[in-house]
């Protein structure tokens, strides 16, 4: 442990560098270098890519990372020659938007010749969008289109927030895309990305593809993958962490890489502000008070909405869970349910903010 070392200058100002690239709460990791964990979401994605006629759809629920995955096994295909391209579909979106926007991200290449006996050629890059023309967009369109851009080299399409789209009947068109696809085993793979629900909808609209969709579950993060996020992170900022920080942090992470990303991140910069490159349970405790502060002002206000319920709010948030973040045998909930803090199903209730659990069990920490 080097909390005695008191760092110069220079070295003061590279970690605090290195800690900024290593955590990122706010935004997805897009490179490999930065991603831990999810090693059996990579491994099943690559093999949905090499078998043509597979698609897939990656579904689990809000801030479990993702988009992270979507952009890392982007970046890695890519590496490997396969051809990728991603999007985020967002509410004012249809079939027609989400595809010219996403074959929008892929520049198709070709020479331009000048004039005359001297002349040079150039490159033009072109968005592969122009394949789809002015015409009406639909399914069969968008297939022949990916056939012939998947006939050079492997295509993955990654559709992110997918259940964004509300509208079944745009939903269907996806589908409908899919079993093309599927029936020609063409060399281009759709990936779907969206939380739980989104799933079911998709099936019971086309039953026909669900042989050609592999589901691919991202449940929250071990606290063994949690723990090598945070370690990983502090290695790569040329720091180190005592177990029963990582321990404190993964506890109250609650299985979200978020929190993770955030309470290392900030007790790292609370080792630094001391000029020692050590992080220990002080650190840790400062970086809960620091994360309490700056939470996203939908917690806050949910939060505050809340706790009028009282220690059942603090029972809920800390209640085991399923795969889909539902939980039961908490008594006192149906004043949160009117309060639209939880959503119930049955007999189950599950928060409608994810990130609101880890906040409260940080409250609760913070006060004991």
């Amino acid at each position: 442990m080097t909390r005695t070392l008191t760092l110069d200058e220079p070295a003061l100002l590279e970690r605090m560098r290195l800690v900024a690239e290593a955590f990122r709460p706010s935004a997805p990791i897009d490179r490999r270098s930065l991603f831990s964990g999810r090693t059996d979401q990579i491994a099943e994605l690559f093999s949905v890519v090499a078998q043509p006629g597979q698609h897939a759809v990656i579904y689990g629920e809000r801030g479990v990372g993702k988009t992270s995955l979507v952009a890392v096994v982007a970046e890695l295909l890519g590496s490997s020659g396969v051809l990728t391209a991603r999007t985020t579909c967002d509410s004012g979106d249809d079939f027609s938007s989400v595809w010219r926007k996403a074959l929008g991200e892929i520049a198709l290449h070709g020479e331009s010749r000048g004039i005359g006996f001297a002349a040079t050629t150039t490159d033009v890059a072109t968005p592969a969008s122009a394949v789809l023309g002015d015409a009406e967009v639909t399914p069969n369109v968008v297939a022949r289109a990916l056939e012939a851009l998947g006939r050079p080299r492997p295509l993955a399409i990654f559709l992110d927030e997918f259940d964004r789209l509300s509208n079944a009947g745009e939903r269907a068109l996806f589908t409908d895309t899919i079993k093309l696809l599927s029936d020609h085993a063409a060399q281009a793979t759709l990936v779907l990305v969206g939380v739980a629900d989104t799933i079911d909808e998709l099936l019971r609209e086309h039953r026909s593809i669900e042989r050609a969709l592999v589901q691919v579950r991202m449940p929250r993060m071990s606290r063994g993958e949690l723990a090598e996020v945070a370690r990983h992170g502090i290695e790569a900022a040329q720091m180190t962490i005592e177990d029963p920080a990582v321990d404190r942090v993964t506890v109250l992470s609650q299985g979200l890489p978020h929190f993770t990303h955030l309470l290392t991140q900030l007790a790292a910069q609370s080792a630094l502000a001391e000029r020692h490159a050590g992080v220990g349970m002080p650190e840790v405790e400062f970086a809960v008070e620091r994360a309490i502060q700056r939470a996203q002002q939908s917690v806050t206000e949910a939060y505050l909405r809340a706790e009028i319920a009282g220690p059942a709010l603090l029972a809920a948030a800390t209640a085991e869970e399923d795969e889909f973040g539902y939980f039961s045998g908490v008594e006192g909930l149906d004043q949160l349910v009117e309060l639209g803090v939880l959503e119930r199903r049955g007999d189950r209730y599950r928060f409608v903010n994810a990130l609101l659990p880890p906040y409260v069990a940080m409250r609760g920490a913070s006060a004991a």
